[in-house]
């Protein structure tokens, strides 16, 4: 996309009011948001209100801001102030009813609350088939987005044995949307193990606590 901007812009449409409810979500939104992130913004709405702007298209489709505009929904924001632009113009929300530890605690709010979520490979994977000009190259490394597609379609007859496999075990691959799923995962295998006889090796314990783990899953 070319930097340069006309040096003459064109009066923008006048603003519109409209409701939460008329927008449309982003079927193929490709972002995967954890309970804690949408608690996040849930909070942070309920806290210092809506501070965030959303991106539509002109069928009231949402590009960006998906998980904004359902935690608002979620608590009761019904307006939806739409300012028509042109990409020329860059929309500040304006807020002059914080005090300061509201806007320091805001920015932290709304900069965490990205961090606690993910990506869908598959999702992603679904819009590069839809699109074949679409470059995700600026926003994933290849090691990146392999990790999130790796794990979609295993190669033709593949079927999970093979000299990687060990005689008479089963391989299990888990994929993690964010390292914070990770690490309460990790936090439940190990009290998993150490609720296993203590006279247990480690090891032993946490295979236990492996099989533990994978028969709750199994229900």
């Amino acid at each position: 996309m070319s930097s340069k901007r006309p040096a003459t812009l064109p009066p923008l449409p006048p603003t519109t009011m409209t409701t939460l409810a008329a927008l449309l979500p982003d079927r193929k939104n490709a972002r995967r948001r954890t309970q804690r992130s949408t608690g996040m913004i849930e909070r942070s709405l309920s806290e210092f209100g809506a501070a965030r702007s959303v991106v539509i298209d002109e069928h009231g489709t949402l590009l960006a801001g998906n998980g904004t505009a359902e935690a608002a929904a979620s608590i009761g924001i019904e307006r939806v102030l739409i300012v028509p632009v042109d990409g020329n113009t860059l929309v500040a929300v304006q807020r002059s009813d914080l005090n300061p530890e509201q806007k320091a605690e805001y920015g932290v709010a709304d900069n965490r609350s990205s961090d606690t979520s993910g990506f869908s490979g598959e999702a992603l994977n679904t819009l590069l088939e839809e699109h074949s000009g679409l470059d995700l190259s600026p926003y994933f490394t290849d090691d990146e987005f392999k990790a999130l597609i790796s794990d979609l379609d295993p190669p033709p007859g593949d079927k999970g044995g093979g000299e990687g496999a060990s005689a008479g075990g089963l391989e299990v691959k888990l994929r993690f949307s964010t390292e914070e799923d990770l690490r309460e995962f990790q936090q439940l295998m190990v009290r998993l193990a150490e609720a296993m006889p203590e006279e247990e090796t480690t090891e032993a314990r946490l295979v236990r606590a492996a099989e533990s783990m994978l028969a709750r899953l199994g229900r």
